[in-house]
């Protein structure tokens, strides 16, 4: 497990949950595109992955769990990241 003294939010006495949300989801786009980029994920696997997490996210829609604003922004972002990924010529 990693020392928490080590980590980014060890140095933040405030965070800020929005700004960590996005940081994060660029992190992982990035990661994704790197990924590619390096041969480690073909564009099936990561389109098959953003796929998996939409379904996720849409079967909450009945349990309730979050604000529908927030579902819709959420399956907004991931459609998003979708396209930029399905843009890529496949490797």
């Amino acid at each position: 497990m990693p020392d928490a003294t080590h980590s980014s939010f060890a140095e933040d006495a405030h965070p800020d949950p929005a700004a960590q949300a996005q940081a994060a989801l660029l992190l992982v786009e990035s990661l994704i595109h790197s990924l590619l980029d390096n041969g480690g994920l073909t564009r099936d696997q990561a389109l098959q992955a953003i796929d998996s997490a939409h379904e996720v996210k849409e079967e909450s829609v009945g349990a309730g769990k979050e604000p529908i604003g927030t579902l819709n922004k959420s399956l907004a972002i991931l459609a998003g990241m979708r396209r930029s990924i399905a843009a890529r010529d496949p490797v």
